[in-house]
């Protein structure tokens, strides 16, 4: 009895060391894949996020809004990706997003807040209200996009990397286009990262599986 004792506390704190450092190396592999997602997709020589071109399209995908109407905090972070990514007195921002929960529009939240919060001119902005998916977010913007000479793409790193890759499916021309956003920020919503990695695995597992039925 003494002796069990006596080891407990050696056992906790082993016990403690190995939580720690399995979470460390959880956080640091999510890390790792989520900056590995945010250069892939993407034109060789266009992965230099600090280049900005006069002219250039920042396509903010839209986030399901809350019920109480206001911007949420998904909704801001996605925002402020698209502002850091550009030059916000040169840049055009498409935002995309239908009204879901309320009766403003997604793209019209977005767009409220960088104006009013973050300095967007309201001169800058373009609305595209139908996209109620990642995929339609694409195609209703590509007419808005037109002859841009870069297009970068706002959302988390793995949903900007999704969208990317549907505009090499919709319109190769366009993706040719891309350059990379500053969706990649490193300790950024750190603990937010290993969930975001598996909710792509997930998802990515269900669309091969439905492909295959």
């Amino acid at each position: 009895m003494g002796r069990h004792h006596r080891t407990t506390p050696r056992r906790a704190v082993a016990v403690g060391i190995g939580a720690a450092l399995g979470a460390s190396a959880v956080l640091a592999a999510s890390e790792w894949l989520t900056w590995r997602a945010s250069v892939q997709a993407l034109p060789l020589g266009r992965l230099d996020p600090a280049i900005r071109e006069p002219g250039e399209v920042v396509l903010v995908l839209g986030f399901a809004s809350s019920s109480s109407g206001r911007v949420n905090a998904v909704q801001r972070w996605r925002t402020r990706i698209a502002v850091r990514s550009v030059d916000p007195r040169t840049a055009t921002f498409l935002f995309s997003g239908a009204a879901t929960r309320t009766e403003r529009s997604e793209a019209a939240l977005m767009a409220e807040y960088a104006a009013a919060v973050l300095g967007v001119p309201a001169d800058r902005v373009v609305l595209e209200e139908q996209a109620r998916s990642t995929w339609e977010n694409i195609r209703f913007s590509l007419p808005l996009i037109g002859a841009a000479p870069s297009v970068k793409i706002a959302s988390n790193t793995f949903h900007a990397l999704r969208a990317r890759r549907y505009l090499a499916q919709q319109a190769p021309e366009v993706a040719a286009r891309l350059r990379r956003a500053r969706d990649y920020r490193p300790g950024e919503f750190a603990p937010l990262k290993p969930v975001l990695v598996v909710y792509e695995w997930v998802r990515a597992a269900a669309v091969t599986r439905r492909a295959r039925r």
